[in-house]
């Protein structure tokens, strides 16, 4: 594949004055192994002549030329801009949006960035699943290698007196915080209690300090929120774990918290731009920027209620990210029965597995890191084409329970069999190498990627024929909405 490297990638990797981050080394290494083309845009060397240190500046532009030049990039006029509902106030924008507009047209696969404000503008134009942060790249070329380690998967809710404050974990969290060992013994000696996944050493590798609030204040001068609230106080996912899933795993948690105590509110604060990953994440989630507390940190809330009436205009899929748990599935939402082998049910939905009922549930070794993914990856052989954005899937577990128990909604879809353009669309979200997506596509697939929604008791086989569902579900089924008001007859996403 075709890899643009943002400016903010490039300086770092090609300053001889700076210590060179060994990660920018496995990106350059694994890159060149799994047969991937490391890009830069011409725009980016008139923004690297405006570097005003006038040594790094010589040295980055002198070794500009080991990478491949896009060329003839596509023009960015003001009707694209409209289009991509991009803003472009200065220099540093052009730049920007002109990558992302290359990325856009397909001069490139994917773009790697750390730059929050691309990746907000990578969702405005739908591409946010071809822009990755270094991070995310990184987990995506040593799971081409097969060099990944088996992710951390079980979950537990631990009190903060079993974790050591002085470990280098918390080490970031200290330098970002003034007194923040002090606050942490403090919550400790109150008892208070985290989300954690850790290692075989019960050593936390992301973590998620939580506390209910009554009405709380959350942003400087406002009014306070009209019910209980869960603050995420401390959110951390390890460096050397990161993308993960871990960040999506613990938010999925506090948000089965929120939904199981019926609490209508999900907020955090964020400080400095090193925390861009973190803020990408939860804009991913529905959580919305509700201005500065008093220590002029950016405060995010999610409401977890839903409205009392549908928005105009808004599609299914943005309903569903702004105001999970709830969805929309009235008989204008198309429903589809998806058939999923047992081995595969486990791997997209381990909460629903033997394994996860079983002795070794909070075993890493035996999950995978969709594991702990809300938004997943779904290829199959099945030739129909009726599957549309904002449509629900019903997967229904084959051989042995024969029910369905799990549900999505689909994001994005693609038929074919283009390994360069199936890779970028399940970067983030799948562990099958590239080898093995190559031999899925040697014939025509279907690529759905779609976000979890919600696992149920089982709707067995019965069920599904006392409500006309007949015969066996061997492919993709299409249902009507009477069929599936019968099915969850009883039952709703209230």
């Amino acid at each position: 594949m075709n890899i643009l490297l943002d400016t903010n990638i490039l300086i770092p990797l090609e300053d001889a004055a700076r210590k060179l981050d060994p990660s920018l080394a496995t990106m350059r290494k694994l890159s060149e192994q799994n047969g991937h083309v490391l890009f830069v845009h011409p725009s980016q060397e008139e923004e690297i002549r405006r570097d005003k240190d006038a040594n790094r500046r010589d040295i980055v532009l002198s070794r500009l030329k080991q990478y491949q030049l896009i060329p003839s990039p596509p023009l960015l006029s003001a009707d694209h801009l409209r289009q991509y509902e991009w803003p472009q106030q200065n220099e540093n924008d052009r730049v920007d949006n002109l990558l992302l507009h290359a990325l856009c047209r397909g001069a490139v696969h994917l773009l790697v960035t750390n730059d929050r404000g691309i990746h907000q503008k990578a969702r405005s134009a739908q591409v946010q699943e071809q822009v990755h942060y270094l991070s995310q790249f990184l987990g995506f070329l040593e799971k081409q290698c097969g060099k990944q380690k088996p992710p951390p998967f079980g979950l537990e809710d631990c009190h903060l007196h079993e974790f050591d404050v002085k470990q280098p974990f918390f080490d970031s969290l200290r330098d970002a915080y003034d007194g923040f060992d002090a606050w942490y013994m403090r919550c400790a000696q109150e008892h208070r209690k985290a989300w954690c996944i850790t290692d075989e050493k019960k050593q936390p590798l992301a973590i998620c300090i939580y506390k209910e609030e009554e009405s709380p204040t959350i942003v400087a001068n406002g009014n306070p929120l009209n019910g209980r609230a869960l603050k995420l106080c401390t959110f951390k996912v390890g460096e050397n774990v990161r993308g993960r899933k871990l960040g999506e795993r613990l938010l999925f948690s506090a948000f089965k918290f929120a939904v199981n105590k019926d609490i209508p509110y999900v907020y955090l604060h964020t400080y400095g731009k090193e925390q861009g990953m973190l803020v990408s994440l939860c804009q991913d989630y529905g959580f919305e920027e509700a201005g500065k507390n008093e220590k002029d940190e950016d405060v995010y809330l999610k409401k977890m209620s839903r409205p009392t009436s549908t928005p105009e205009g808004m599609s299914a899929l943005t309903y569903a990210i702004n105001y999970y748990p709830h969805y929309l599935d009235s008989d204008s939402v198309g429903k589809f029965i998806v058939p999923i082998q047992p081995k595969f049910h486990d791997d997209l939905f381990p909460d629903t597995s033997d394994t996860a009922q079983g002795l070794f549930a909070n075993d890493h070794r035996v999950y995978n890191p969709q594991a702990n993914a809300i938004k997943k990856a779904y290829i199959c052989h099945s030739n129909t084409k009726q599957i549309k954005i904002g449509d629900l899937l019903l997967f229904f577990r084959t051989r042995d329970r024969k029910s369905i128990e799990c549900m999505g909604i689909v994001e994005q879809t693609y038929y074919g069999r283009d390994v360069n353009k199936v890779l970028p669309l399940v970067s983030k979200r799948t562990v099958f190498s590239q080898d093995k997506i190559q031999e899925k596509l040697q014939k025509d697939a279907l690529v759905i990627l779609f976000r979890f929604l919600r696992n149920f008791d089982p709707i067995s086989g019965q069920t599904l024929l006392g409500a006309g569902i007949k015969g066996p579900i061997q492919s993709i089924r299409k249902i009507s909405h009477e069929q599936y008001a019968k099915c969850f007859s009883g039952s709703s996403n209230e």
